[in-house]
């Protein structure tokens, strides 16, 4: 049987219940994966942080610089979005933990396979009727991304809490990147939402 097959077998046999020693590396993988991106992304934004705390630290204060209203206004805003952050992250984990959270059989295709199935559920190919239950699977984990906006918007928030704290050009430059970023996961999430619940009205299980 040729790699494609594989895959594809071994992907229809996880969707069934069955237990996979592919699907157990691939996830074994993708946690060492994420704990040296995750621990090299918190060492790169903490030297980032000392440099600009160094870079800025030798400008004189004033009593201008930080009126009480920008400090509580700053605070309350910062509180919100940490709020957002909590509630969409565990609002997402509930949602991948229901439809498996990584022991999905989506682990176990390429790519190319992924693409794939990604376009069967859009309809920009025709719906191979041995991959039915996979397209389902993936329409149903596209169903509960909304959880993302809260995080993103989240996020965005805290951007804009430090910027109206303490005004500054590099402040206003991450406001626009995040509110740009916001826009444009927020119109993906709702396309690819808007398509899989029209792939599961017509393909009801």
């Amino acid at each position: 049987m040729d790699h494609d097959g594989e895959r594809w077998a071994e992907a229809q046999r996880i969707l069934d219940g069955l237990p996979s020693q592919a699907l157990e590396a691939r996830i074994r993988h993708r946690v060492r994966l994420s704990i040296l991106l995750g621990t090299g992304l918190v060492l790169l934004a903490a030297g980032a942080a000392f440099a600009l705390l160094a870079w800025l630290g030798d400008e004189p204060a004033t009593a201008d610089d930080d009126p009480r209203w920008r400090t509580i206004a700053g605070l309350v805003l910062t509180a919100g979005a940490f709020v957002l952050v909590i509630v969409g992250g565990v609002t997402q984990w509930r949602a991948n933990r229901r439809l498996g959270g990584l022991r999905t059989p989506l682990m176990v295709l390429d790519r190319r396979q992924q693409k794939l199935l990604l376009d069967e559920l859009r309809g920009v190919v025709p719906l191979d009727q041995a991959h039915v239950g996979l397209v389902r699977h993936l329409a149903e984990r596209q169903t509960g991304q909304r959880a993302l906006l809260l995080l993103q918007l989240g996020l965005l928030l805290m951007f804009v809490a430090q910027f109206i704290g303490s005004p500054s050009a590099w402040r206003l430059a991450m406001v626009l990147v995040f509110g740009a970023g916001f826009g444009v996961l927020a119109l993906m999430v709702l396309r690819n939402e808007r398509q899989a619940r029209r792939f599961l009205a017509e393909q009801p299980g």
